[in-house]
């Protein structure tokens, strides 16, 4: 490190942040004359001092130890600052609207009704909606499988919100058809979530086989419906019979999805028993 460079460094750094050589001595615990030394390029500081004196200028120790300013690095530690203000921000304005609309709707109900009825369904609702905005960032410094738990908060908060629903208005429609609908949906994505995520295979292999489970999901889905449509769980496999207009849409989905994913399967496949093979002969 040139002497020069570093004394002009430093005293340039020591005005910028507003002290006289004598005012940084002493937050140093130094003499005046050993910092004027530094600014003359008589001397260079000791190596403990190194981190006090970046932290009083408002410097990095790499820019401490190359006399020069790290123009990337304070680039990047602005936009890191700038995204973190931007995700708390995030997180008080969503907050913030919760309350803002939990508060009143609890003061009417009791207003209105003199007992909190409905209220539950908005309480409910606004835990669901906390759970898919607000949670993710509060996991996210406390755990490496944020989306997972994320996840499965956002599946109870729905269940609930269902159940007290049904609570409030009545009828058998919950056990009949909410939780099984939401089961199947929710079952299928957590499958692909944990092909996605955990399965330690080539991305082809991956997106074949998660499209075979939304197939799978989708046929569950149409066998489970059949009571109703007056339609066989059978005509979907009749690839000769494509009149059906009731089941048009779906039978189109549901082959597109499984000829993707057998096709997404084979490719996997083959990339990963070539890459066990290569292995093998290293």
């Amino acid at each position: 490190m040139n002497k020069k460079e570093f004394s002009q460094f430093i005293a340039q750094k020591r005005l910028a942040a507003g002290y006289t050589q004598k005012q940084l001595a002493e937050l140093l615990y130094v003499d005046h004359s050993t910092v004027s030394k530094w600014e003359r390029g008589l001397s260079y500081p000791d190596i403990t001092l190194i981190s006090k004196i970046c932290g009083l200028l408002s410097i990095s120790e790499h820019e401490f130890l190359t006399a020069c300013d790290d123009t990337q690095a304070r680039k990047e530690k602005k936009e890191a600052r700038r995204w973190r203000g931007l995700k708390k921000g995030f997180q008080l304005f969503f907050a913030g609207g919760y309350l803002c609309a939990l508060i009143p709707c609890f003061i009417c109900n009791l207003a209105v009704d003199h007992t909190l009825s409905w209220f539950w369904i908005v309480f409910s609702a606004l835990l669901l909606g906390a759970c898919i905005t607000n949670l993710p960032f509060l996991l996210a410094k406390q755990s490496k499988h944020t989306l997972l738990f994320t996840s499965l908060a956002v599946t109870a908060a729905t269940f609930l919100l269902l159940a007290v629903c049904a609570w409030q208005t009545g009828g058998d429609w919950l056990l009949a058809i909410a939780y099984p609908v939401a089961g199947l949906c929710f079952g299928g994505y957590f499958a692909v979530l944990a092909l996605c995520r955990y399965l330690p295979t080539n991305w082809w292999l991956k997106i074949g086989l998660s499209l075979l489970v939304l197939a799978a999901v989708l046929l569950a889905g149409m066998i489970w419906d059949n009571p109703g449509t007056g339609y066989s769980w059978q005509d979907y496999f009749n690839l000769m019979d494509w009149s059906n207009t009731g089941i048009l849409a779906n039978k189109i989905t549901f082959w597109a999805l499984l000829a993707a994913g057998a096709a997404g399967t084979v490719i996997g496949g083959i990339k990963q028993v070539c890459h066990g093979f290569d292995r093998q002969s290293k």
